[in-house]
């Protein structure tokens, strides 16, 4: 057994695994080691990494009564699982005592997302005789139709836009980009933001950013946010209508059209699939009227019954 004493070294050499073989962002990397760390500290790790299950436990118990968010504990403990795989893989320690930890529950929800009538009634309400309203539409119409954060939104440089294949290049996460189609209506609304409002606003402007504030300046978030919560106000929408809102939108719509989920997952940017099953919880009805209708036994006994 290999008896490597508790040192930084064993960390980083773990982190640099990760960056190399599993690509793993700078952010990703710095939560690893934070998670990694705190847990050395706590059980003051100077000659051994080996702990045993039940101590695992301890700990768990300490994040409980810190009133740490279960979710927060799910995250460290799936960190340290990790790290002590790659230990025991390294023969530095005997056993993973993370392997069979029980984690605390995280309670699943669905997002809040808006109705596809409700979409049509915020996306009709910009002004298009007005500057600001042909600039305010091609925000909308961009979001639902890519799904974008809006922090990807108000980055959207003018050259990401590949006009004549009909896609945008996205810099999201981690700096990763991915390219996205935008579809018809965000198109038209964009061609028209071009020419009317932003290419006349080209020298005033002081970046490549595609939308302007009033000031000729990218816009904040909340500059952006409160673009949306006007709109929703003036369409009559009761419920609470964020940025993100709109991201939930576009994905359970593409999910409940048939879209598949991988798919979904590779337009929002999603490192991990497991983050886009969260919009496969739509409503009962509608999926047994889609099992009813595509399954093929299902439709061979409706058949056979109308005879």
């Amino acid at each position: 057994m290999n008896t490597r004493a508790v040192t930084d070294d064993i960390i980083n050499d773990y982190l640099q695994y990760q960056e190399l073989e599993c690509g793993l962002s700078a952010n990703s990397l710095a939560a690893y080691k934070s998670d990694i760390v705190e847990f050395k500290n706590f059980f003051k790790l100077a000659d051994s990494y080996a702990v045993s299950r039940r101590r695992v436990n301890e700990y768990i118990s300490r994040l409980t009564g810190l009133n740490r968010k279960p979710a927060s504990i799910v995250r460290k403990l799936s960190s340290l699982k990790s790290f002590y795989s790659y230990l025991h893989e390294k023969n530095v320690v005997g056993e993973n005592p993370f392997e069979y930890v029980r984690t605390p529950k995280i309670s699943r929800y669905h997002p809040d997302y808006l109705t596809v009538e409700e979409i049509k009634k915020i996306l009709a309400r910009p002004d298009l005789k007005k500057e600001t309203g042909v600039r305010d539409s091609a925000m909308l119409e961009m979001l639902y139709g890519t799904g974008m954060r809006i922090s990807e939104l108000i980055n959207l440089k003018m050259s990401a836009v590949y006009d004549e294949i009909g896609f945008i290049k996205i810099i999201g996460k981690g700096n990763k980009e991915r390219l996205v189609p935008y579809g018809q209506y965000a198109r038209k609304a964009v061609e028209r933001y071009l020419v009317e409002v932003r290419e006349p606003k080209r020298a005033a402007a002081e970046s490549d950013v595609l939308f302007l504030s009033n000031r000729n300046r990218k816009f904040s978030r909340a500059g952006a946010w409160k673009i949306i919560k006007k709109y929703a106000l003036a369409a009559g929408i009761n419920k609470q209508v964020t940025p993100h809102t709109f991201r939930h939108s576009f994905a359970t719509h593409m999910i409940e059209g048939g879209a598949d989920l991988r798919v979904v997952q590779e337009l929002l940017g999603h490192a991990s699939i497991t983050t886009t099953q969260i919009y496969t919880q739509v409503d009962k009805d509608y999926l047994l009227s889609i099992h009813r209708e595509f399954h093929p036994r299902e439709r061979v006994s409706e058949c056979e019954g109308g005879r």
